[in-house]
């Protein structure tokens, strides 16, 4: 038995020894925030604290307790590592861990963490203008694999395992999309969506299939921080729209043969949007409340997402990470990003349109910003911008050239390298001939100083200038 089992027994048999072991055990209903560091101050709500009470994180005490009700306490996060339970200790014991109770910690934030939805395969320029500036994860149209798909066929890459290396000689750290068939974007209710309807039959297809590509990619390239997501944006093609679950019931499958597989679950980010879609889920299949170790969010921004049922926003997402009980320190965000009707010939991409790209990269910085403490607080692993190269949304122009969301995206990573985004107000950047706009000296505030990327100027700056 490891010493820290031994422990939580030995607290356990002590607590129970007293003779008021006639009170009932205490409750944990609660646990806010349930994510941080050591030192990280948390809320518990639930019942029967008192002043002898005492809280521990997995095995080890809590060094600071104060308790201001029967039902409300607060504690100091020893130090840890990984996702324990919480539980209080009175006369009668310690409470029983439940899945409500789970506190994960976060690790420190690692490098890189800034990427593309969509640069590769559809690059309209050199990937080093991103990758040489740490923007490297990349989402991809061809790398968006359907379950089943191997990297080789023998001895020859597949098409998908020929996109796949690509990415990876460019420097990109690919994110892969695992389909239950082809993707055609439809976004509308489909029969065959796995264990609905017509995909009833279909569940243990799309589990095997899963399976036997994630283990392909794997096998043929270890070691290179690959990550994977079950089905894109899955709400929008369960009936009706966003049934969590019916995704539900197919992750429930998909982890266990994936652990038997070898597969690490940390790698698998299940899909997730919006108000109570993970509550859903976990009311639909419990075993998800301890199963999950990533999630994939597709949240945009702004506004703030703040509001009720207003989940537009970057910031909404602290309140879906609340709903967590697993996965809550892991999580990859996509999808941000603004279109520009300059860049677009005068079209409109649907939602967040912008009439000028000065517009939408000042948009694209505020994200950008208000993402940044989630990432430093250590549980945003990766943000991936949309950057469909072919309209509006476009990071790169035919060429190569950036757009002003190109260049928004690539001063706040060259400046966050820096050291010098924090706490910055956006925007950062104005458009091509704008110049910078006067918030530009906030971003300089924190850092001291601030280059200027060559290939644009502030007015009166020229590029490769240095503002103090």
């Amino acid at each position: 038995m490891r010493q820290g089992a031994l422990a939580l027994c030995a607290l356990i048999a002590a607590l129970a020894a007293p003779a008021a072991a006639s009170a009932a055990l205490a409750t944990v209903l609660s646990i806010s925030p349930n994510n941080g560091r050591a030192g990280s101050a948390i809320t518990l709500t639930g019942s029967g604290y008192d002043e002898h009470s005492e809280v521990f994180f997995g095995a080890v005490r809590a060094p600071l307790v104060s308790v201001d009700s029967a039902g409300t306490l607060s504690a100091s996060a020893p130090p840890g590592a990984g996702t324990v339970a919480v539980r209080v200790g009175n006369g009668s014991g310690l409470s029983p861990a439940t899945p409500t109770d789970n506190f994960a910690y976060d690790a420190a934030p690692s490098e890189p963490w800034l990427g593309l939805d969509g640069n590769n395969s559809n690059s309209l320029g050199p990937p080093a203008e991103f990758t040489g500036r740490g923007i490297v994860y990349d989402r991809s149209g061809p790398i968006e694999w359907t379950a089943g798909e191997l990297a080789t066929e023998g001895a020859t890459p597949t098409f998908a395992g020929t996109a796949l290396a690509t990415d990876l000689a460019n420097g990109m750290i690919p994110v892969v999309t695992i389909e239950y068939r082809g993707y055609n974007g439809s976004y509308k209710p489909d029969a065959a969506f796995p264990g609905e309807g017509q995909g009833r039959d279909t569940l243990a297809e799309y589990v095997a299939g899963f399976v036997a590509s994630a283990s392909s990619i794997l096998a043929a390239y270890p070691n290179h921080g690959i990550l994977f997501e079950p089905i894109n944006e899955p709400w929008g093609y369960t009936t009706p729209q966003f049934d969590g679950a019916q995704y539900a019931d197919v992750i429930a499958k998909l982890l266990p043969a994936a652990r038997s597989a070898g597969i690490p679950l940390a790698s698998i980010y299940v899909g997730a949007t919006g108000e109570h879609w993970v509550t859903q889920m976990y009311a639909t299949q419990p075993s998800l409340r301890t199963e999950i170790e990533g999630w994939y969010l597709h949240p945009y921004g702004p506004p703030s997402g703040t509001g009720p049922g207003d989940l537009g926003g970057i910031q909404s997402l602290p309140a879906v990470q609340a709903e967590m009980t697993s996965g809550q320190n892991n999580l990859i965000v996509s999808e941000v990003g603004y279109c520009a009707l300059d860049v677009n010939g005068g079209r409109s991409c649907g939602h967040d349109t912008f009439p000028h790209g000065s517009e939408a990269a000042d948009a694209l910085h505020e994200t950008l910003v208000n993402a940044l403490p989630y990432h430093e607080a250590g549980w945003l692993r990766a943000l991936l911008v949309y950057s469909r190269n072919d309209g509006g949304w476009a990071m790169q122009l035919p060429g190569g050239a950036l757009s002003e969301q190109g260049r928004a995206l690539v001063a706040f990573a060259e400046a966050h390298e820096a050291g010098s985004t924090a706490g910055s107000s956006p925007p950062l950047i104005a458009g091509a001939g704008a110049g910078c706009l006067a918030p530009l000296a906030d971003a300089i505030l924190a850092g001291g100083r601030l280059f200027i990327s060559d290939g644009f100027s502030c007015a009166g700056a020229p590029p490769g200038a240095q503002l103090r």
